[in-house]
């Protein structure tokens, strides 16, 4: 299962403020989402709250708003929908996003839901909002084409996590095509194992911020670091992804709202 693209759409740039804030995400419930799907997204703001508690010094955003809906597309399997940053503002030095939207197929919703991979997609896509990839070369840590992420943080927790002791950068998927290259962790292109990099969490692979979904994904030390990078505090471990330790690729062409990914 190929991660739905991540995008910029039309970004609206915003101000300049003060000091450092919590981080919030207060996810903006539209139509099209049962209660149980809606649960999922609070379950998945949740957990990258917990992550990450806070922005760094001289940053004061309210709260990152995110749009979620579901709306009826093309039925299970073909064009999943959208997720991005909205508007984005510098602060503190960093490009940090303030409003993003997720928009996904009711049908696909629907299925991701009963094979058990809506949280993991939900996770995923919420962190192409908040940046991860999205807003990279903004914060001057990944240069389009490279496959090299120069994050000092991200880089850090790479080489201690994944024993990669002599990194000078941290892997950035060049296959797949517009929407997974340069927005991701390197994988091997299709998502099959292994790379042969590990941590005690397992083969890079099935990091969850990867381009494609794999059973028992777990969001690394790297990812969360990686934020750090990009104007977060972050607060921890890596962590097993909750409920999903038995994802399986459903073998959906997924695709974003603006470029069909194969």
């Amino acid at each position: 299962m190929k991660f739905l693209a991540q995008w910029m759409g039309a970004v609206v740039f915003t101000g300049l403020a003060a000091h450092a804030a919590p981080f919030t995400i207060n996810v903006v419930m539209g139509g099209g989402l049962t209660t149980t799907q809606q649960a999922v997204f609070t379950t998945a703001a949740n957990t990258w709250m917990g992550l990450l508690p806070s922005y760094q010094a001289g940053i004061n955003i309210a709260s990152l708003n995110i749009n979620a809906s579901g709306v009826a597309i093309d039925g299970a399997g073909g064009i999943l929908g959208s997720a991005g940053p909205d508007t984005i503002t510098n602060q503190g030095g960093f490009w940090l996003s303030t409003t993003g939207t997720m928009q996904f197929d009711t049908a696909d919703l629907t299925n991701m839901e009963n094979n058990g991979t809506l949280l993991a997609v939900i996770l995923h896509e919420m962190a192409h909002v908040m940046g991860f990839g999205t807003l990279w070369n903004l914060n001057n840590v990944y240069t389009d084409g490279t496959g090299q992420y120069t994050g000092a943080n991200a880089i850090a927790a790479y080489r201690t996590e994944y024993n990669q002791l002599l990194a000078t950068f941290v892997p950035v998927e060049l296959g797949g095509g517009p929407g997974t290259a340069n927005g991701h962790w390197n994988e091997n292109d299709g998502g099959g194992c292994c790379t042969g990099i590990i941590s005690s969490n397992g083969d890079m692979t099935f990091d969850l911020m990867t381009g494609w979904l794999n059973g028992g994904s777990f969001i690394s030390n790297t990812t969360v670091a990686s934020f750090t990078d990009i104007g977060y505090m972050s607060a921890g471990a890596a962590i097993p992804e909750p409920g999903t330790f038995a994802l399986f690729g459903a073998g959906l062409a997924i695709v974003g709202f603006h470029r069909r990914r194969r």
